[in-house]
C-alpha cells in the first residue's frame, strides 16, 4: 500500500523559496511587471508591515536564508531583463515562466556540481556530479554535439525521457532524515568590516561585531539585516565556516526554539527542534540505524565500538541506549558515525545522497525532456549552460566582490581558503580519492 504525508512545502527543484508553494503564494511575491519578483531597493526582500519578508518560503525564516532568496530574486530579475531584451515580444507572464524556469534550473546545477561537491570534498565526488550534469564526454562535447550518447557519456541531464523508477515525481522521507543538519548553523553570525578599499592577498577582513543567531532570525533578524546591507551580509557570510555534523553540536537555543506558521507569524508554543527531528523519524516510520543500513545493503553494526572510536561516545550511547544497537535512532547514528576522509556527513547519508542526486535529475520533466530551447528559450538555455558554480552568479549581481575578497575556489568554501591546488591529471583519470 503507498502511503505518504502531507507537506505545505512542495518536494522538488521548482524554487518554490522564491515563487512560493501554492497560488496565493506566488501572486504575493510578484511584480506583474516585466516578469518580475518583488525586491526591496536595497536589494535585498521587501517587507510587509509586520517585518514578515515577501518572499516564497517564510517560515522559520533567519537573515542568511533570506539572503540566498534575495541573491536568487536578483538573479531571476536579471534574467527577465535578458529574455526581454532578446525577445521584446514577451508579455509579463511569459517573462515569468521562462525566467522561473531557467533560474530553478541554475539553483539545481549550482547544487549538483558546487554545493554536493564541497560537502563530500573528493575527485571522486568531483567526478561523478559532472557525469550526472555533463557525462563523462565532458561540458564541451555537450555544448557543441548535444545529449546524444545517453545517460553515462552525455550525462541525465537532457535525457529524451525522464526516469522515475516507478515512483513519480517526488523524494522520500528517508532523504528528509538523512537531510538533517541544523548542525551546521553557527551559534553567532561573525560580521566582517569590508570598508577597506583594497585587498590584494584576499586577506579575511576585520570582525566588526559578533551577533547572537537568535538576533538573525525571524522578524528581529530581518530588521538587522536590513540595516547591515546585503554585502556585508554575503561577504561576512563568506568568511565564516559552517558546524559540524557531529554529536553534541546542536544549536542550544533550538532547544527552545520559537517556530513560525507558513504565513511567517510565531507559533505560542516552543518546540525541541532536537527532540522533534527523531519524533518525526519514528512517527513516519523511517527505520531506525541499523534497519536503513540493511535496507541499503549495508553492513549494520553488531556493537557500538563498529559505529565510533570515541570513548565518550560510545559511553552516552550506552547510556541512552544499553547495549541493544537496534535502538539507535537513526539520526544519532549519522552523527556518531565515523566520517569518510573530506566528508562532511556520514556514509550512511552518502548512500542516499547519491541515489537522490541523480533521481532530481532524471526523474524531472525539465531536466530531461524538455531541457531545450523550446522550453527555455535559446537565450535562457544558454545562461544555464555557461552557469557553473555560485560565484557565476555572485560575480552577476557583484562583479568587484569575489575578485576582492574570495579566494579559495568555490563559494561554499571559507573564502580565504586556499583555493584547490592545480591537478594535471585528467579529473576522470585521477585515482579514487
Amino acid at each position: 500500500m503507498k502511503f505518504g504525508f502531507l507537506n505545505t512545502r512542495t518536494p522538488w527543484w521548482d524554487g518554490s523559496l522564491l515563487y512560493g508553494n501554492n497560488e496565493e503564494g506566488m501572486r504575493r511575491v510578484r511584480a506583474f511587471k516585466e516578469g518580475k519578483l518583488r525586491i526591496g531597493g536595497d536589494g535585498l526582500p521587501e517587507h510587509d508591515e509586520k517585518w514578515i519578508p515577501i518572499s516564497g518560503d517564510v517560515r522559520n525564516c533567519w537573515a542568511g536564508f533570506s539572503l540566498l532568496q534575495a541573491l536568487f530574486v536578483r538573479e531571476h530579475n536579471a534574467v527577465c531583463d535578458m529574455l526581454k531584451e532578446h525577445y521584446p515580444d514577451l508579455d509579463d507572464e511569459k517573462l515569468y515562466r521562462y525566467a522561473r524556469l531557467v533560474t530553478s534550473a541554475v539553483i539545481a546545477k549550482i547544487h549538483t556540481i558546487d554545493w554536493t561537491v564541497e560537502l563530500l570534498k573528493t575527485d571522486t565526488l568531483l567526478a561523478g556530479m559532472r557525469v550526472n550534469w555533463y557525462g563523462l564526454l565532458g561540458k564541451r562535447f555537450k555544448d557543441l554535439f548535444g545529449h546524444i550518447c545517453g545517460s553515462v557519456l552525455s550525462g541525465l541531464v537532457g535525457l529524451r525521457k525522464p526516469n522515475d523508477h516507478g515512483v513519480p515525481y517526488s523524494l522520500t522521507e528517508e532523504f528528509s532524515s538523512v537531510y538533517k543538519m541544523h548542525s551546521l548553523l553557527p551559534d553567532k553570525v561573525i560580521l566582517r568590516d569590508i570598508t577597506n578599499s583594497a585587498n590584494p592577498n584576499y586577506e579575511c577582513p576585520p570582525v566588526s561585531q559578533e551577533v547572537p543567531k537568535t538576533e538573525m532570525t525571524g522578524k528581529e533578524g530581518e530588521r538587522r539585516m536590513s540595516k547591515i546591507g546585503m554585502e556585508q551580509m554575503l561577504v561576512s557570510m563568506g568568511h565564516q565556516a559552517s558546524g559540524a555534523v557531529t554529536l553534541w553540536n546542536y544549536l542550544s537555543w533550538m532547544r527552545n526554539l520559537i517556530p513560525h506558521d507558513i504565513n511567517g507569524e510565531e507559533v505560542p508554543d516552543p518546540v525541541d527542534m532536537a527532540a522533534l527531528e527523531i519524533y518525526r523519524d519514528r512517527e513516519r516510520g523511517v527505520a531506525r540505524y541499523n534497519e536503513f543500513r540493511r535496507n541499503l545493503l549495508m553492513i549494520p553494526i553488531s556493537k557500538w565500538e563498529d559505529l565510533t572510536d570515541d570513548c565518550e561516545v560510545i559511553e552516552a550511547l550506552i547510556e541512552v541506549y544499553g547495549e541493544d544497537v537496534e535502538k539507535l535512532d537513526l539520526l544519532v547514528g549519522l552523527q556518531a558515525e565515523k566520517k569518510i576522509k573530506r566528508f562532511a556527513i556520514s556514509e550512511t547519508a552518502f548512500f542516499i545522497f547519491l541515489l537522490i542526486a541523480s533521481r532530481r535529475l532524471e526523474a524531472d520533466r525539465f531536466f530531461t525532456t524538455n531541457f531545450n530551447p523550446k522550453t527555455y528559450t535559446e537565450k535562457g538555455l544558454e545562461r544555464v549552460n555557461k552557469t557553473e558554480p555560485l560565484k557565476d552568479v555572485i560575480d552577476r549581481h557583484f562583479p568587484d566582490m569575489t575578485a576582492k575578497w574570495m579566494r579559495c575556489s568555490s563559494a561554499f568554501s571559507v573564502w580565504s581558503a586556499p583555493p584547490d591546488k592545480t591537478n594535471y591529471i585528467p579529473l576522470y583519470l585521477r585515482p579514487a580519492t
